[in-house]
């Protein structure tokens, strides 16, 4: 009697061995999407683990998602699994379409298995997967514990198929019979993800030979030993140190050590996420110690060095010294009567290029400062990341940062602009990128003015494949009609109508940038 198929054989192998320390009666599910690796990994389940259960998370990213999620929870059935289908979690807030859902999916997912008892839940991540998350942390200049990749075993979570290449777990699905969905967004290059998997992982193939994708893996799995074993030691060491650590003790503590214990230390005072600029900070505090100033940690929490000790007081009003700025008072818009009325007359200084102020100093101050009320209303506890697109937001993102109070950093990119122009044309070139990595950071993308739209759509599902935990955009001017693509904006100053205006940052042939009004252009001026 001849066995099963190669790849078949492979996947209940990897799935039984996972399996190996829980007891025969033990609740199991595999998370479905109706993919080929997850239609794989139930079919395994099914088979070792006959009325096991299948989770399938509809997220409603697609008009016909209910249907496909339809379809998988059938598959699953007919394999003989129990199928339960999720509901996508609403009111969850998000960035990229990729962390949100990620986040909707382990938080329907661990609400079933809240409810149903169980003890492990399989996801169907595959070797390629691995070497993917690798590469992707490399380029972000991630630390060792983002290089490990994903961790075999995670609480409740188990991927048995991260040693096995994804072309063999498809084989196995299609030695299954079963039809496999292929999500739209597996496709799509704005994903930095599927740029790695589709151009630099064959490349790197192609160039330095076969077997790439299982040597990341491998390292992941190396580094992964190596943090593990700094975390314990980090943990212990964080436990000595106590809620007010010794400089002194830290100093002597090895620098892969330290780091860790004072990110702990750090994220347990402000009950949230530190970036690495917080923790060399806080390292400098310790080791490098010449009387600085405090340093600013989210929610507005200081972190300052008294009597050779690390303490964190609490939040602060004020601005205070370090990587980020702590919550201050919002300053008063400025005002200029002299400059603020719309007509000519009232105003001085006004080249004559200008046919009329279409929003007048006084009435651009007035709807910053209440764009900064709306911003600081939703970001609570949250430090955000300030994007401008140079080179027009630049007047309005720099009077938007000082309205603010939430602590707030600023990156800026260029992409392709007017010239001498007076329309866009949707073809965007980078002309400069962000200096800084973005993931997991709430971006708040500030623009000028939107138009047709076409720069800004692209620009987000760019900045989105980037793995933010959040991206917004605000913008001061809209021109609804002059719309060709449909991007949500949740901050807009004013709706204008379709008409060429300069001024506060706006420009024609790089003129008329630093006027303190937006003015419209005279068209004998700009259809020359």
């Amino acid at each position: 009697m001849t066995g099963p198929p190669a790849a078949t054989a492979a996947v209940r192998v990897a799935v039984r061995r996972c399996l190996a320390d829980l007891p025969a009666g033990a609740a199991v599910a595999a998370a479905v999407s109706g993919g080929a690796d997850s239609l794989a990994l139930a079919a395994a389940l099914a088979f070792l683990r006959p009325g096991a259960a299948a989770l399938v998370v509809d997220h409603g990213l697609q008009a016909d998602s209910a249907e496909i999620a339809a379809r998988a929870a059938g598959q699953c059935r007919s394999l003989g699994l129990s199928a339960k289908i999720l509901a996508p979690a609403r009111g969850v807030r998000a960035g990229g379409p990729e962390a949100a859902g990620r986040r909707t999916r382990y938080a329907a997912l661990d609400a079933a298995a809240e409810e149903l008892d169980l003890e492990a839940v399989l996801l169907g991540h595959t070797l390629d997967d691995q070497a993917e998350t690798v590469l992707l942390g490399l380029a972000r200049g991630s630390g060792a514990r983002a290089l490990a990749g994903m961790a075999e075993v995670r609480g409740r979570y188990r991927r048995p198929l991260l040693a096995l290449d994804r072309a063999t777990v498809r084989q196995a699905c299609a030695e299954a019979g079963l039809p496999a969905w292929e999500d739209p967004h597996n496709r799509d290059p704005a994903y930095a993800r599927v740029r790695v998997r589709d151009d630099v992982l064959p490349l790197l193939e192609r160039e330095l030979g076969p077997g790439v994708a299982a040597n990341l893996a491998r390292s992941a799995g190396q580094l992964r030993a190596d943090a593990d074993a700094l975390d314990a030691l980090a943990t212990e060491a964080a436990d000595a140190a106590g809620p007010t650590p010794a400089c002194a003790q830290l100093a002597a503590t090895p620098a892969a050590v330290r780091a860790r214990v004072l990110k702990r230390w750090a994220e347990q005072q402000c009950g949230m996420p530190v970036t690495s600029a917080h923790v060399e900070a806080l390292r400098a505090l310790v080791d490098d110690w010449h009387g600085q100033g405090a340093v600013a940690l989210p929610g507005g929490v200081r972190a300052v060095r008294r009597d050779g000790r690390l303490e964190a007081p609490g939040p602060t009003a004020g601005p205070t010294p370090g990587p980020t700025r702590t919550a201050r008072a919002r300053p008063p818009p400025p005002t200029s009567p002299a400059r603020a009325a719309t007509s000519l007359g009232a105003v001085r200084d006004v080249p004559p290029e200008i046919e009329r102020i279409l929003i007048s100093e006084e009435d651009i101050a007035s709807k910053v400062a209440e764009l900064a009320a709306r911003v600081d209303a939703d970001y609570v506890g949250r430090e955000v990341l300030l994007v401008g697109v140079l080179k027009g937001a630049v007047m309005f993102m720099a009077d938007l940062a000082r309205a603010l109070r939430t602590p707030v950093s600023m990156e800026f990119m260029a992409v392709t602009s007017y010239g001498s122009s007076t329309s866009s044309s949707g073809v965007v070139r980078i002309l400069k990128d962000l200096d800084r990595e973005i993931a997991d950071k709430h971006v708040l993308v500030v623009e000028d003015i939107i138009d047709s739209g076409l720069t800004l759509s692209w620009l987000l599902r760019n900045m989105r494949s980037r793995g933010p935990a959040s991206v917004e955009v605000v913008a001061l001017l809209r021109k609804p009609e002059a719309a060709k693509v449909n991007v949500p904006v949740n901050y807009v100053g004013f709706d204008i109508a379709s008409e060429f205006v300069v001024g506060y940052g706006l420009d024609y042939a790089e003129r008329y940038r630093d006027l303190p009004f937006v003015g419209l252009l005279r068209p004998d001026v700009h259809e020359i």
